[in-house]
């Protein structure tokens, strides 16, 4: 064979093997790994009634270029939220793309324990076609917020990134899940929403100190500050969206409520008791009804605790 054909077959083996040698290559079965990490810039916005939050943050994605392309890295989507992206910085030779995300992100919030509950404000991402015998999200434990991070009327409890998996007819596909908690400060919900309307109770039960013949003025006060306490609550629940089930603050209205429905029934009883003349009767009853009071608060507290 002359050496001008030896050359033409070196030339075309070479340039057959061009598109081998460009294409990524792993281990039969085993799934590209992605390293995933975020790093918190700031909570704008947390909106209860909509069940949205705004979160501005850096995202990155660390590679082996052999094991997934660039390309393919980059068709994630995000599952509970359809943010701005801008890249920020790619390096396709070592495996390194980062993002600036701004967006509105969605959770239906649990507010069970209002106004004391705590809140996930998540972000879930995962590939839109590849599953996880093909690709793999590791949560990178370099993910961190800034020192600066707050949300207004809020305390930050726990920040934290891993991996899950999203299952869906039969297919799995892996997650990476970022999760910001927020808790309510227990002392400013106490004082701004408990406190108030422990007063109102408090000076509506001012009424069994009362002697049984001003019945009028016992009735008057206990319906005002019942109107009160319904004012409180209405105030209490317009922050919120509405809930099919009972939230801690609810529950703890019922309560109020049966305590005055209890006052309003012992007033216009004195006051019957009064129109008949049975001053005596009227004073003991009254007696009678502070300790069976006491017993009904004690009840009341113990069944919203235990059931």
């Amino acid at each position: 064979m002359k050496t001008h054909q030896k050359i033409l077959i070196i030339m075309l083996l070479a340039t057959m093997a061009l598109p081998l040698a460009a294409a990524p290559v792993k281990a039969e079965g085993t799934p590209a790994e992605v390293l995933t990490g975020i790093r918190l810039m700031n909570v704008q916005k947390v909106d209860l009634t909509s069940n949205t939050y705004t979160l501005d943050f850096y995202l990155w994605f660390s590679y082996d270029p052999a094991q997934i392309t660039l390309a393919q890295v980059k068709e994630f989507e995000f599952l509970n939220g359809a943010p701005s992206m801008t890249v920020v910085y790619v390096d396709e030779q070592y495996g390194f793309l980062e993002y600036r995300v701004k967006g509105d992100f969605v959770k239906t919030f649990d507010f069970s324990n209002y106004p004391f509950e705590s809140q996930d404000l998540e972000v879930k991402l995962e590939h839109k076609n590849m599953n996880s015998t093909a690709l793999l999200y590791v949560a990178d434990p370099d993910s961190s917020k800034d020192a600066g991070v707050n949300v207004v009327g809020w305390d930050l409890t726990a920040f934290k990134v891993y991996e899950a998996e999203h299952t869906f007819s039969d297919n799995a596909m892996s997650n990476f899940v970022f999760d910001l908690q927020v808790t309510r400060p227990v002392f400013s919900s106490f004082v701004k929403n408990v406190l108030p309307v422990t007063i109102i109770t408090i000076i509506g039960l001012l009424t069994f100190v009362m002697h049984p013949k001003n019945f009028g003025q016992r009735i008057g006060l206990a319906v005002s500050t019942l109107m009160s306490a319904s004012a409180a609550h209405l105030s209490l629940l317009n922050a919120l969206p509405p809930t099919g089930y009972l939230t801690l603050a609810d529950r703890m209205m019922i309560v109020v409520y049966i305590i005055f429905l209890f006052n309003l029934a012992a007033s216009v009883w004195i006051m019957k008791l009064v129109d008949g003349s049975r001053m005596e009767d009227a004073v003991k009853f009254n007696r009678n009804a502070v300790k069976m009071l006491a017993a009904l608060i004690v009840a009341l507290i113990v069944v919203q605790i235990f059931v």
